[in-house]
């Protein structure tokens, strides 16, 4: 899971010089915390994890969606 969230950070830095890569490595973080916060909801785990989770989701579609337009 590290492996994934460090990839994506790396391809937001290089979207910076090649939008296209930020663009998918934005909507591969949306889809990362897309299944934490779902299975987040399938344990019944409501922590801070949990919170943060919605968070960093959240962090991520804005930027998704201001990229894309």
């Amino acid at each position: 899971m590290g492996t994934a969230k460090t990839a994506g950070a790396l391809g937001l830095l290089a979207g910076l010089v090649w939008p296209p890569v930020g663009w998918a490595a934005t909507a591969g973080l949306v889809l990362f915390f897309v299944c934490a916060v779902c299975t987040h909801v399938l344990a019944r785990d409501y922590s801070a994890q949990f919170a943060l989770a919605i968070g960093f989701l959240a962090l991520n579609t804005g930027t998704l969606a201001l990229s894309l337009t």
